[in-house]
């Protein structure tokens, strides 16, 4: 743990109120956490500042709607005007594109970088389309992502499977690479004692068994093989609803296939589910899946829904697989395929007696996966690698001290890459 309040520059991709997703999420969690006990500089790109707690600073560099070669340089010029007007003592990277610019800068004035690495940006968008302009794109990302990655001292993952990925198809080393899981806001996320009322206030049946899932409306997903696996689970339990929240460029196909299937009034799509109304859609469900069909790293929401008491079901893909099976292996589907996500849930929905109770769940979370435990090991990864810069003497490195960090962004100094 560091002795003293380190100065942390951190960039992000957004904010998540307003833009959902689990990178945001994390990046917004640990932004927070890592405040109390630093002094952090948070870069993200958003349409409007995020309002944040007092004690955080958090600038939105530039909009998203504006082309990305912009966005990058102006994340570069903000982050090396910041190194050079105070002391950073590391660079805390949650998105390639826009940390590449900042951990160049970085590296001319010594500072070291720590990466956290939420997945193959370029597989997820080669997962969501065919064609030669996907390739293109998926080639230029994976590009972005091999620049950046090169300059990074340390990466932080929040499962093996991304350890693995990261290692893999980057070629980065094992022993530069962390693995610390991600975890619920327990405050937040905490069970209903009246699910009914829960329920009445989101105008939602009352009655009759809701299972949830919330999900961004892409491809790899899973939501079309959900629907198709739906289609079974009704004809054994026509009073079960299925709830999917979240939006993206799926939604039309979804709701045509909810019409081709007949299942008006089986399944609701709530479109964004607004993050403070978050908490009650998962006290008022009965269970949660996650259908997800390649490419989930950890899976926020698993841990969220599981603190506040709704117990799991998921593909067993990545870090969905590995929460459950050290929690219970039972509420993992065979495999990805629809067939497998309907056997199972018809299986779970026969025998609710075996299913975890919220306690369980809760308590699974609270010893697992809280913020503070990332927070700690987070700090950890950060101390190791300051440890590293302390005991190596900086001109054999051919990078600036500390003390001439100042005024000599513009020098012709060369960086070394680890």
């Amino acid at each position: 743990m560091p002795s003293n309040k380190l100065q942390i520059l951190s960039i992000g991709m957004g904010w998540p109120s307003s833009q959902a997703g689990g990178l945001n999420t994390y990046f917004k969690n640990i932004c927070e956490n890592l405040s109390d006990r630093s002094k952090l500089h948070a870069l993200v790109c958003s349409k409007d500042n995020p309002k944040v707690r007092e004690g955080m600073r958090v600038t939105s560099i530039t909009d998203p709607d504006m082309k990305l070669g912009k966005r990058r340089s102006m994340f570069r010029t903000y982050a090396a005007k910041l190194m050079d007007e105070q002391e950073i003592d590391i660079l805390y990277s949650h998105f390639a594109p826009y940390g590449v610019g900042a951990a160049e800068e970085a590296r001319k004035r010594n500072i070291p970088v720590v990466m956290a690495f939420h997945g193959p940006w370029s597989e997820e968008i080669r997962a969501e389309g065919g064609g030669l302009t996907h390739r293109i794109k998926a080639w230029i990302a994976k590009s972005m992502e091999m620049k950046a990655y090169r300059l990074a001292d340390a990466f932080i993952v929040l499962s093996e499977t991304f350890r693995d990925v990261l290692h893999h198809q980057y070629g980065i080393p094992f022993d530069k690479i962390f693995i610390i899981a991600g975890a619920a806001d327990i405050r937040r996320f905490q069970p209903s004692e009246d699910r009914r009322e829960v329920r009445r206030s989101l105008d939602l049946a009352e009655d009759g068994t809701t299972v949830l899932t919330v999900r961004r409306l892409v491809n790899r997903m899973g939501l079309l093989q959900l629907l198709d696996a739906w289609k079974e689970v009704v004809q054994h339990f026509p009073d079960t609803v299925l709830l999917i929240g979240g939006r993206g460029p799926l939604k039309e196909q979804l709701e045509s296939r909810i019409a081709q299937y007949g299942l008006e009034g089986k399944v609701r799509l709530l479109g964004y589910i607004p993050d403070s109304d978050l908490p009650r859609y998962y006290q008022a469900a009965d269970l949660f899946v996650v259908p997800t069909q390649s490419l989930e790293g950890f899976g926020l929401i698993t841990v969220e829904a599981m603190a506040s008491g709704l117990p799991v079901t998921a593909t067993p893909v990545g870090g969905s697989r590995e929460i459950l099976e050290k929690f219970r292996p039972e509420m993992l589907f065979k495999s990805e395929k629809s067939s497998d996500i309907a056997e199972g849930i018809i299986r779970l929905l026969k025998h609710k007696q075996h299913w975890p109770t919220a306690e369980q769940c809760r308590n699974h979370i609270l010893d697992n996966y809280t913020w503070e435990h990332v927070t700690n090991q987070v700090e950890a990864v950060f101390e190791t690698v300051l440890d590293k810069y302390r005991s190596t003497d900086s001109r054999d490195r051919n990078l600036w001290t500390p003390s001439t960090r100042k005024g000599r962004h513009d020098a012709d100094v060369k960086s070394s890459v680890h």
